[in-house]
């Protein structure tokens, strides 16, 4: 069984960039999931593949988390 999922982050290009280039280097393969970075010019789109739910949930919290983080920063330099 393969578990599939997308996020979709619309904002400005600054921003996705900053987003992409924070996240490629953390998208290496596991055994039970991975996930993919496209960069369109007004969203990032992550696909997420996993194996099992178990795969999904921790890839997802691992992406949301970074996501946060990201987030965060970005507010505290750019306000």
């Amino acid at each position: 069984m393969t578990f599939n999922s997308k996020i979709e982050i619309k904002a400005s290009q600054r921003l996705l960039k900053t987003y992409y280039d924070a996240l490629i280097p953390e998208s290496e393969s596991t055994k039970r999931s991975s996930y993919n970075l496209d960069l369109k010019k007004d969203k990032l789109i992550i696909s997420i593949i996993a194996e099992d739910a178990t795969a999904l949930r921790a890839i997802t919290n691992t992406l949301t988390n970074l996501i946060a983080i990201i987030e965060k920063t970005w507010r505290i330099k750019n306000d």
